[in-house]
């Protein structure tokens, strides 16, 4: 170096800043920690009771209540219920299936010809028939016996329709085929017994009919008192020939039981 520059500072070469911010030392990226934000919460409704709550009156919200406590025991009788309609609608469907047959049974039996088989055959079909063709079994098998000449069977059955129909029009005439059984069997007193309530249980336009067996069956029963009082009911409504033969039942009944 030439001695007149010494002392002077040696000049240094100038740099770029590209050259200057390479060499620098670059900062770490600081992480910040998360921030603590509350999670979101779902929205919460009012839910079914407090929106029920809002739209009925002060007065039912006693029973709201109550319904809302009780809800679980009010589900399970409810379900009772349904399974109750159920098994109706289950029972009236196997009914009707039952029915459907017992009638194309019946129907067979009919078409049978008469004798001692069609009349066990509607016997038997009888004592286990559904209500709805029951009493018409009853009434055919006494018809059947009666064909047969079997007069004991024939009033049993005819006796069964009778309850079956007990105080109405077929019942009445369910009766009155009994009445007529056990006189073709010579059982004038128990032919009485099954007449005796049906005189005031009938119909007026039956009742002289009525009364007219009660006095033969109570004459053939040897009960002459009864005989002459339901004569003399018969005369109190007739006229004419009618009259005239009443009064000479009458008449003659006295006479016997005088002799």
């Amino acid at each position: 170096m030439p001695a007149g520059l010494i002392g002077f500072p040696t000049v240094q070469t100038h740099k770029s800043p590209k050259e200057m911010n390479a060499k620098m030392p670059k900062p770490k990226p600081q992480i910040l920690p998360p921030a603590n934000r509350p999670a979101p919460r779902a929205t919460e409704g009012p839910g079914i009771l407090g929106e029920l709550q809002s739209e009925v009156s002060v007065e039912a919200a006693p029973l709201l209540r109550f319904i809302a406590r009780h809800a679980a025991l009010i589900m399970a009788v409810l379900g009772v219920c349904a399974a109750a309609v159920a098994g109706a609608g289950a029972w009236q469907w196997y009914a009707g299936k039952r029915d459907d047959e017992a009638r194309t049974r019946f129907a067979r039996l009919l078409l049978q010809p008469q004798g001692a088989a069609r009349v066990n055959a509607l016997e038997g079909f009888a004592a286990t028939a559904p209500d709805s063709v029951r009493l018409a079994a009853w009434m055919e098998l006494g018809l059947a016996a009666l064909a047969e000449k079997d007069a004991a069977k024939a009033s049993a059955a005819f006796a069964r329709a009778a309850a079956l129909d007990k105080n109405r029009p077929v019942g009445a005439v369910a009766a009155l085929s009994e009445v007529h059984a056990l006189m073709r069997d010579g059982k004038a007193a128990e032919a009485l017994a099954v007449l005796e309530p049906l005189e005031h249980a009938v119909p007026e336009a039956m009742r002289v009919q009525v009364r007219g067996l009660i006095a033969l069956n109570a004459r053939q029963a040897g009960k002459t008192d009864r005989a002459v009082k339901a004569y003399e009911d018969l005369l109190a409504g007739a006229l004419g020939e009618d009259a005239d033969y009443y009064r000479f039942c009458i008449r003659q009944i006295k006479a016997d039981a005088a002799q």
